[in-house]
Formats: structure tokens, sequence, C-alpha cells
């Protein structure tokens, strides 16, 4: 049996959307469904009810420990082998249960995560186990099918908690990261102490990002992986933070033209700093220089905004 771990705040909608894709399934199979809920405004439990399934437990913070950390929450929580960590804004396609038990059923000793497609054209993933940091970076970087930003897509990852256990606790050490529930299995890659397979079966929608996050907040999260304790060759270690950081760096540029934020250019030169100066190639650092030098300028943004709009006529 499995579990499936549901971390939420403030998306009514959203999670009833969720659970109702679940509920259109056979649930026999699911030892519980496990929602976190950060402390919303709303009264939660009234969704829970309109369900009136024994197989929801319901967890409700007694304040709001912030996104990052709920996300590694369902970890706590969890009695069962497998644990379906589940975004509370996605939407599950049929039988994607029957997919995940058939897949952990055949999944081979020492695999501690199964990494499923997202149901999206164009992005079905291959089959393949690895079973190093190496072999799992090589992945996300040779296969030019994969979109940037899959690898810390949350809702496709399906987790073997006995496996798992050593590293769980990196998970909420580096919550700071924004990418927490994927930090038990780079640190178990890295040690070669576990496995992952990569399964070509789509088991959610795809759904643009909305409310509740910013490209600022979780690209200085993301760039922050270089903390991570990892004995990865200097090689290794650019194409790591390349593939994991899931925000190109110019769209970071047009979300600050775009913004209103007064400090959003120290949020990029954050960034800039802990990652990008790392991995980007000399063409593109030309590009980002002259940004990190005028961005506080006022007239600056003034300027390069009336600038697009012309080109854009």
């Amino acid at each position: 049996m499995i579990s499936i771990g549901i971390p939420t705040y403030n998306r009514r909608e959203q999670l009833r959307n969720q659970l109702q894709s679940l509920f259109r399934q056979d649930l026999s199979e699911v030892f519980e469904i496990i929602i976190v809920d950060n402390h919303s405004d709303y009264d939660i439990q009234a969704v829970i009810n309109e369900f009136d399934s024994t197989k929801i437990r319901l967890i409700i913070n007694p304040f709001n420990i912030k996104m990052a950390t709920n996300m590694m929450s369902p970890f706590l929580y969890c009695h069962t082998e497998w644990l379906w960590l589940l975004a509370d804004d996605d939407e599950t396609l049929e039988n994607s249960i029957g997919e995940i038990l058939t897949e952990t059923g055949n999944s081979e000793p020492g695999t501690g995560m199964i990494k499923f497609s997202i149901g999206r054209h164009g992005s079905i993933q291959k089959d393949k186990t690895v079973k190093n940091l190496n072999e799992y970076i090589d992945y996300y970087c040779n296969e030019t099918i994969i979109r940037r930003g899959d690898l810390v897509f949350i809702s496709t990852n399906v987790y073997n908690i006995n496996r798992l256990r050593d590293y769980l606790g990196y998970g909420f050490e580096f919550s700071y990261t924004y990418i927490g529930f994927l930090i038990p299995v780079i640190m178990g890659l890295n040690d070669e102490k576990l496995s992952v397979t990569f399964s070509s079966k789509p088991i959610v929608k795809y759904i643009a990002p909305r409310e509740g996050w910013s490209l600022g907040t979780v690209g200085k999260g993301l760039s922050t992986l270089s903390h991570l304790p990892v004995n990865l060759s200097k090689e290794y270690k650019k194409k790591f933070l390349d593939c994991t950081m899931s925000i190109e760096y110019i769209n970071l540029i047009r979300a600050y033209l775009n913004s209103d934020k007064i400090n959003y250019h120290q949020d990029f030169r954050i960034i800039y700093n802990n990652i990008y100066r790392y991995y980007l190639p000399f063409k593109s650092k030309i590009i980002v220089t002259p940004f990190l030098f005028l961005m506080p300028i006022k007239l600056f943004k003034t300027i390069t905004v009336k600038i697009l709009q012309l080109l854009r006529r």
C-alpha cells in the first residue's frame, strides 16, 4: 500500500480539485491521504468533510512554518513504505495510482525514488535507472526532451521511506533550497546507497504555476544548492547547478522588468553570486554583468521597459 502526502496552504479550490481527481480512482490500495495544512485562513475541515472518507488524515500546523518546510512535512507522518508527494495545485491522471502500484511492485532492491513523467506533450522521459549522483546529473543534462524544471517538479515523485530514512533529515536541514523533498535522494545517490528509477508513465497533468510563489524567492532557494556537501568533480558540480536551477537567468531579468518590487535587483544579485557565476557561459555573463550594476538605477529600468515596449509594436 502507499500513502499520498499533500502539503497545502490557502488553496481551497485547487485542493478540492486535486482530491476530486484522486477520488475518481480506485483508492483500495491507498493507506491514507495525508493533508498537512500550513495554518490556512479558511475552514479546511469543511472541504475535507465534502469527501466523507476515512482515507483522509488532516494535520493542521499550529502556525505557518513556510512553504519550503511544509513540503517536507508529509515525510514525518507517513506510515507506509511508499509515499507519493503531491502538490495541492496539480491534478492526477486517470489510473495514476494503478501505474504507481505497478512500478513500486516491480521496483529494484535499493530504489529510493521513482520519478514519473508529466502528462504534457513532448515531455515523456525515458525509462532508466541511475545508481549514483553522476548518472542522475547526466540523465538530466543529456536527455534533451526533458524541460528545464522537470527535475524539481513535485508531483511526479514517489519515495521509498524505508530506503531514504537515513537521509530524510537532510531534507529538513536544506529545506531552504525549496527542493528539500529531493535532497534525501541526492544525498543517497551521492553515497551510492540507493538508486532512482525514471518512468515514462505520466501520472499528473501539467498545470502552469499559479499564485503562492515567486521567481525571486524560489530562485534564491534553488541557488543555495551549491551548499550541499556532495562529492562532485568541478565539471559535475557545474552540471549539477545548471540542471537543478530550473529558472533561467533571462527569465529572472524579465521578471525584474515586470516587477514593482523595489529590491528585486538584490534577489537577482544573490542568485547570480550563489549559482549563475559557476556555470553560465562567457557570452551569457556579458549580458548579465551590466544588469548587475545597472539594475538598482530606477531610470535604467524605466528606459529598458520603454525600449521593450517599442520593440513589441
